[in-house]
């Protein structure tokens, strides 16, 4: 479930299936990612693509609240 790629007049439900479920804001949401990285002594420096899933700790970016990516995840049960 990873992208690099930002579609221009879309949101997260239209391109993710994903919205918070307590403000139902649906235009950033942070997510944990997992991704490999170079360490050296100057620092980190990732390498190729990241990835999340359904596991994923994720918050609003609106008004703070956290879960893991799946509770984010709009579905035929939980209309946001």
């Amino acid at each position: 479930m990873s992208s690099t790629v930002t579609k221009p007049n879309c949101d997260l439900r239209s391109e993710y299936d994903m919205a918070c479920p307590k403000c139902r804001q649906a235009e950033a949401l942070s997510i944990e990612i997992t991704c490999t990285a170079t360490l050296t002594i100057n620092g980190t420096e990732t390498n190729g693509d990241h990835y999340w899933d359904e596991t994923s700790s994720c918050s609003c970016d609106e008004c703070d609240h956290h879960g893991t990516a799946g509770e984010f995840r709009i579905d035929a049960d939980k209309a946001v």
